[in-house]
């Protein structure tokens, strides 16, 4: 009966529906352990090494010797609580667990912030920061809003040769607030604009550092979570601009001056 046949058919199709939910986890679960295990394994045989020359040959390492160790187990246990982080937050991000604590901010504070916060990291990749004056106060999560700064800020550290310059740049839009953070790299790979966004996408080049492909997803996530939107592309003059756009559809709170009685 045409009821039956109905009945099958919305039982094929959900059978069809579950067998693709079921792929797309797998994929997702290869994707993660791939990048987890690469990504662990790098940092550890860096630290296993250093650590080992550290204990073996003490006696004979001599003062600049002992430091440079030392420094390959910081940098690398740095690199180590980065994954761990962006994993963590990703997991939140996704399972809707982060509640913004939204302030009205200037713009000025959050990058400040991100660049203190990289200082040593982006050492050999000159940052110029072009805002423009009376840029109006957004009302953010300033936590949030600057992680995703230092996220593309290392991405274009990860991913353009030493010695080029990064650009922080702000525009004001129709009713929204334009940030824009542009590199002199390689570009982009057309038509992965969009799937550089997507979690554990990572673009290969040689010489790369790597990465879990998580940061970019994160900074969508994030932006997004403001009402925002962001995307990228090439630059005519080369390399890649990345941009995010906050919503600025309310007035920030006028500051009310007290008067002081002269005495």
């Amino acid at each position: 009966s045409q009821i039956a046949l109905a009945l099958e058919r919305v039982r094929l199709a959900a059978e069809a529906l579950g067998t693709q939910m079921k792929m797309e986890t797998e994929q997702l679960r290869n994707s993660l352990l791939s990048a987890i295990s690469h990504d662990l394994r790098t940092p550890l045989a860096a630290i296993v090494g250093a650590s080992s020359s550290l204990v073996r040959d003490d006696d004979k390492l001599n003062d600049h010797a002992r430091h440079e160790l030392s420094q390959t187990i910081y940098d690398e246990s740095i690199r180590m609580a980065e994954l761990a982080n962006n994993l963590l937050d990703m997991a939140r991000l996704e399972a809707g667990a982060v509640v913004l604590n939204r302030q009205w901010q200037p713009l000025e504070e959050v990058v400040g912030g991100a660049l203190a916060g990289l200082a040593t990291r982006m050492v050999n990749h000159p940052i110029t920061v072009k805002l423009p004056h009376h840029l109006p106060l957004v009302e953010i999560d300033s936590l949030l809003i600057e992680r995703v700064f230092v996220n593309l800020l290392e991405n274009a550290a990860k991913y353009t040769p030493l010695g080029t310059p990064v650009e922080i740049s702000a525009a004001i839009g129709q009713n929204e607030l334009v940030v824009t953070v542009s590199d002199q790299g390689h570009g982009i790979p057309p038509g992965e604009e969009k799937r550089i966004f997507e979690k554990f996408y990572r673009i290969t080049r040689e010489g790369n550092q790597g990465g879990a492909g998580l940061g970019l997803s994160i900074c969508r996530s994030i932006v997004e979570a403001h009402g925002g939107r962001i995307w990228a592309n090439n630059l005519l003059s080369g390399g890649a601009a990345f941009h995010f756009a906050l919503p600025l559809t309310e007035s920030p709170p006028m500051i009310e001056h007290e008067e002081i009685a002269e005495s």
